[in-house]
């Protein structure tokens, strides 16, 4: 929830960014933009708004280390320093422009302004706002001349709607975009950007959950597997919530360091999430997705016993090879329905 009762503009900068492709080149402002409280009003109301009521949120995302998003990289140095708020502004102009590949791309004016009072969960916080300005609109005004008032067509950008918008919070790496031309381009979510989907509590425990399954199932031994389900589900319980760097430590006695992380590159190519070390699980909605993690034993290639009771429990399997197949010794623990 994003409250905007206090937000207030810092700082305004326009630069021109080009068509890469076409060569177009950019052109960056001498200085910060004149404000006036009037100017300073109508930003919030049709800008930051619109970025809080109509956007979708995602999550900055790179590949190896987030702290590489070149977005993600200058935004925080203007939390940090707003001294440091053109210059940083000149270098994700340079990255916008660099981004600005596609024949489609259409140059245009690009937008950073700085909110001040952006109240979250987080608290109060700045948060750094980054429009794209790829068309205008004709409008009318009127024009005295030698006491005649008449109409005159004019031609300027619209506070109707937010062509291409991207919003930063200073708490973390949630940003707010728009993007009413994505059918043509993509490159402004997914170049620009780099964002992928939000990790909402019931998405970051399903990728959890994933994970687990892809773990147990690599897992030689019955007799680990069960232990492995049995630590999951003792972890669950003792704690409202995990991180994906525990449930990764907790994989390292049953699998390969570099298996473990094989996984989550391939659930993190898989569901669009950023699963990195710091995301916390919920576990009371993980357990949804850790059921055959905690209820399904394999027995050895192409067979596995799953119980369907709800507090049966396998406590141990024991496996020996035979001259005609497999003599499995299983030990369950029966508890009521």
């Amino acid at each position: 929830m994003i409250d905007l009762s206090t937000a207030s503009v810092s700082k305004v900068i326009v630069h021109s960014i080009g068509n890469k492709a076409r060569e177009e080149g950019y052109t960056f402002s001498p200085k910060e933009a004149e404000r006036t409280p009037t100017l300073d009003a109508l930003l919030i109301k049709s800008y930051l708004e619109p970025m809080v009521d109509d956007a979708q949120v995602y999550e900055l995302h790179h590949e190896s280390d987030l702290a590489l998003n070149t977005v993600h990289h200058y935004a925080s140095k203007i939390f940090q320093d707003t001294d440091s708020f053109k210059e940083s502004t000149e270098n994700i102009a340079k990255h916008l422009y660099t981004a600005s590949t596609h024949p489609n791309i259409v140059g245009g004016e690009f937008i950073t302004i700085l909110f001040d009072g952006v109240l979250s969960t987080e608290g109060s916080e700045k948060a750094l706002g980054c429009f794209k300005i790829e068309g205008r609109s004709d409008y009318l005004d009127i024009e005295e001349t030698d006491g005649s008032l008449s109409l005159v067509e004019r031609i300027g950008i619209s506070l109707d709607k937010v062509q291409k918008g991207a919003l930063i919070l200073s708490g973390g790496q949630t940003v707010h975009v728009i993007d009413s031309l994505s059918k043509k381009t993509k490159y402004w979510l997914e170049t620009f950007l780099n964002a992928v989907p939000a990790g909402t509590p019931r998405a970051s425990a399903k990728a959890a959950g994933e994970f687990l399954k892809a773990v147990s199932s690599k897992v030689e031994s019955p007799a680990d597997a069960v232990e492995f389900g049995h630590k999951v589900q003792e972890s669950m319980a003792a704690a409202e919530n995990l991180s994906m760097g525990e449930l990764k430590e907790m994989s390292k006695a049953y699998i390969k360091e570099e298996e473990a992380e094989g996984i989550m590159k391939e659930v993190s190519g898989t569901t669009g999430l950023n699963i990195e070390n710091e995301r916390p699980i919920n576990t009371k909605e993980l357990k949804r997705y850790t059921r055959s993690v905690v209820r399904k034993t394999k027995i050895a290639d192409g067979i596995n016993l799953m119980l369907s009771g709800s507090n049966t429990q396998i406590s141990s399997v024991d496996v020996e090879k035979t001259d005609g197949g497999l003599k499995a010794v299983i030990d369950i623990q029966l508890g009521g329905e």
